[in-house]
Parts: structure tokens; sequence; C-alpha cells
């Protein structure tokens, strides 16, 4: 895709005007005391985004390893150069991977509210670049304007993400979004008989929300995670859905919904990882770090295995 603009990293304040504690008392955990926007800090910041307990791992891993046998090989966030670019669908800036001509399969990828880092943007490719192949589109909701980092050090940051979750992040506004962006990529790939969708932390939330209502014309969805977890959203789930749930996420929350999941038979999956952080998928993922670059992988190879499964 020569020739398409490359997008900076430069995340945007958020309005501090609405209070909103009904939207952060739903949120995990206040954000506390991040005391950087580098990398390194931003993972350990994320503690103080959420303080529950891990939990077991439910899944039968050899199948995560015959995905991660056909993974590209992972790379740190400082060094990677994404293999996709950006295009416009319907008003929309999106980074687009797509590496065939005539995809059959696409997913499309809402980030967390740290909007493009290298590491979601590398899990984008991943996914794209995985043997079956999907065209993988991961729109930007913030119009250039994600959650800034360093709004967590100050007393105003509750009330800013109170105020990003009313406005920026309002999920009824992102499922009209995205339902806008999805007519404009099944014309633009005509060839894609399946759509699924995935999310990363508040991604995740919104992945549910819009994938509930089989209308919506998702065939599977799935998050890793996730933001504001609630087992009443899967009661009569319309399409196979998978839950990779941290160990910062609520426990009881994350153990109903895998019972949920992992009763049906329709290749629908929950578990916990239960030495992983929340966002260990996303912007909070040190890809330096052997450990946490090995969970990456395995958490994508699982995300790569389910639209196998349920897209073809």
């Amino acid at each position: 895709m020569g020739g398409v603009l490359r997008l900076g990293l430069r995340p945007a304040i958020a309005s501090t005007t609405t209070p909103a504690e009904t939207v952060i008392n739903q949120f995990p955990r206040t954000l506390q005391s991040v005391r950087s926007t580098n990398y390194n800090n931003i993972h350990a910041s994320c503690r103080h985004i959420h303080s529950y307990i891990a939990s077991r791992i439910t899944f039968t891993m050899n199948k995560v390893c015959e995905a991660c046998k056909t993974l590209p090989p992972i790379v740190d966030q400082d060094s990677y150069q994404e293999k996709g670019g950006y295009e416009d669908v319907n008003g929309f800036k999106c980074y687009i991977a797509a590496p065939q001509p005539a995809p059959e399969t696409g997913i499309f990828f809402i980030y967390d509210i740290f909007g493009y880092f290298k590491q979601t943007l590398q899990g984008a490719d991943i996914l794209a670049l995985t043997d079956p192949g999907h065209v993988v589109v991961m729109p930007d909701f913030f119009f250039g304007k994600p959650m800034d980092v360093k709004l967590f050090e100050s007393p105003e940051g509750k009330e800013a993400l109170g105020s990003f979750f009313q406005n920026e992040a309002n999920l009824e506004k992102t499922r009209t979004n995205a339902l806008k962006i999805l007519e404009g990529l099944k014309e633009k790939f005509p060839t894609v008989k399946k759509w699924g969708i995935f999310g990363l932390c508040w991604g995740g939330k919104a992945t549910t929300f819009i994938s509930k209502d089989a209308a919506n014309g998702f065939a599977a969805s799935a998050q890793a995670h996730p933001a504001m977890l609630d087992p009443k959203d899967f009661a009569d789930f319309p399409v196979p859905h998978l839950c990779l749930s941290s160990m910062h996420e609520n426990k009881e929350d994350a153990d109903q919904i895998n019972a949920i999941l992992n009763n049906r038979n329709d290749g629908s999956l929950g578990k916990i990882y239960p030495n992983d952080i929340h966002g260990w998928m996303g912007a909070r993922s040190n890809l330096k770090n052997e450990s946490e670059k090995e969970s990456y992988e395995k958490g994508y190879a699982e995300v790569v295995e389910f639209f196998k499964k349920t897209l073809g």
C-alpha cells in the first residue's frame, strides 16, 4: 500500500469538562500513578489500573503452539515497522494490512484507548500475515486524539478519563461509526465473505457491544484484557466469542464469562492469563522483555487460531 500516509504517535489531551463517576466506576480501578509516557512506565502503570487476582489457564496450549509456528517473528516496539498502510474508509482513517489481493475473510480490529501504538499495529499485522491471511482493518475512532497517558499524572486524570469515555469512546457512537466503516469495507473488499471483530481493553468492550447484535454483520468476535467485563453481555450471545482476560480483570466476572463460553459448542473460548498484565497484547506490552514477548505471541496465536476456526 505504497504512498499512503504514515501516522505519528501523537496522543492529544482529552477534555476534562464533564465529570463521569458512573463511567469510571465501571472501568477497572482508578488510574493513579503513571510517571511517564515511555513504554516501560506504561507497562508498570497497569498495576494501578487493575488490582484483581489471577486464575487458572483452561485452554490446551498445544493449539496455541501450532499457531505460534506460523506467526511472523515478534519485534520489540522501538524497532517494529508496520507492514500495512493508512487509507480513508467512509471518512475514517484506517490502518489496513491486506496480504492477499482478494481476501475472503476480514478482521475489524478496535484498539485500546491509547490509539495507534507499535505493539497494537504489530498485532494487526500478525493477524493479517498468519495463515489463512485475513485483511485486517484498524480504524482511528478517536480522529488522531486518543487518551493521553500524561493525563494520569495529574489529579484531573480521573475526570479526563470519564469525559473521554462519555465522548470520544462512547459505545453507542463507536457502534454507529463501526457500522459505517464496515459498509465501506464491504465495498472496498467485496471478496470478503465473513468479517470478525477483535478489540483490546476498551476496544474489547466495544467489540462485545457491537457483536452482541447479529444484525451488525460480524460472524465472530474476540477481546483481550477487556475493560468493563460483564457476564450479562454474554447471555444468548449470537456469535462465537473469544475472551482472554489478564491477571487484573475481576476474577469472579471472568470466571462466569469463561464458564458460559467454554460450555458452548461453536468454537467459543474463555480463559485467563494469570501472570500477564492488563494490556499485554496492546500499548502496555514491553516486547523487549522476553517473558512479556512470549505471552504477547501466545495471545495473538490464540486469536489467530480462534478466527481460523470461526471464519475459515
